[in-house]
């Protein structure tokens, strides 16, 4: 479930120095106001379905003039992803922390603001991948209940933070997917799925605040998955999805497309126990709009560009319970942001079998 801050303005005439409304899911992301010829920055402290994770992310913007992206899935799941199991219900449940360390600007510098926008994630999947057979696969549903909890705080405490909604709720994910089990690719074992996604924005809202559990906006993402067995000690597993964004609820503003990856190769050190070295990568392919213009916020407040993107590394381990169930720690590093936050994301995952 979409690793994730995001706001947007209402009005084409709102001021510049005029807080906006905030959209957020898992992840902050913030904007300075414009001071003459000086550059916006967006922030994100930032938001994963068949062995789907979503991370939800919390779009911040506090002074903000173009929109920030909705929650997507940063690295909640990453070993066996393209694994799904026999046929019947899965639960997963996650929990990531967001700490900001820094944010960037749209060319990777540290803008060195006061600022820090953090996140703590609970997220609820349920699974269930049926009997019935499509293009030669298992067709699989999920439904993700994100729970989100965000802090945002200045060390200079004459200036104001960005104002929280207490609410907790995220938005729901709605997946539908095709799953290929005991496959072979190369001659090795292989899974892998195609799930297509829908953001469904019911999570807490209030344009009264800054940053807000829901994105407050429909989204669409597609993605496939796989795990290749190289042998039985090292397995290789990746997730690269597509996303789409409709227009901000109620405003003209739109983010851009854009793709975000997991990938992971990992290890046993024991039958049971695996070490993993696990990744995430997200860009944007195309400039934030509004009302239709690509351009719009670069000749009106001067941001020469809107993309985001980031890129998260480090380590992990994974147990496999005589039962089935898969725990998954990890802690992630991120580096090379554009236009968003960057900081640190321990994650933790369970994946239990609710069928016999």
């Amino acid at each position: 479930m979409k690793n994730e801050i995001n706001t947007n303005v209402n009005d084409e005439n709102k001021k510049t120095d005029e807080p906006v409304k905030a959209i957020t899911d898992a992840e902050a992301r913030v904007t300075r106001p414009l001071e003459k010829k000086e550059k916006s920055y967006k922030v994100r402290c930032r938001r994963p379905l068949l062995l789907l994770a979503f991370c939800l992310s919390t779009i911040v913007k506090a002074y903000a003039q173009d929109p920030a992206l909705p929650p997507t899935n940063l690295g909640l799941a990453n070993i066996y992803d393209g694994v799904a199991g026999k046929p019947g219900f899965i639960y997963q449940g996650y929990a990531q922390y967001f700490q900001a360390h820094q944010l960037n600007d749209g060319f990777g510098n540290n803008t060195h603001s006061d600022l820090k926008v953090n996140s703590l994630l609970q997220m609820n999947q349920l699974i269930y991948l049926s009997p019935v057979r499509v293009m030669g696969g298992k067709l699989g549903f999920t439904v993700i209940v994100p729970f989100v909890q965000i802090s945002s705080s200045r060390l200079n405490n004459q200036a104001q933070a960005p104002t929280v909604n207490p609410g907790v709720l995220g938005d729901v994910v709605q997946g539908t997917a095709v799953q290929w089990s005991d496959k072979k690719l190369f001659g090795k074992p292989f899974s892998h799925r195609v799930e297509f996604d829908i953001n469904v924005p019911v999570g807490s809202y209030d344009s009264r605040y800054n940053i807000n559990p829901s994105s407050h906006v429909w989204a669409y993402g597609i993605y496939h998955a796989f795990t290749l067995m190289l042998n039985d000690q090292i397995s290789i597993s990746s997730r690269n999805q597509f996303n789409y964004n409709s227009h901000f609820i109620g405003q003209k503003s739109k983010a851009g497309a854009y793709y975000n990856g997991n990938y992971s190769i990992d290890y046993s050190i024991l039958k049971s126990l695996k070490i993993e070295a696990a990744a995430y990568y997200l860009t944007q392919f195309n400039q934030d709009s509004y009302d239709g213009g690509s351009h719009y916020y670069q000749g009106k407040y001067g941001i020469d560009d809107t993309k985001e993107r980031v890129f998260g590394y480090g380590p992990g381990l994974a147990y496999f319970a005589p039962n089935g169930t898969l725990i998954e720690a990890k802690v992630f590093f991120e580096t090379a942001a554009k236009n968003r936050f960057e900081g640190t994301r321990p994650t933790l995952r369970i994946a239990i079998p609710l069928s016999k």
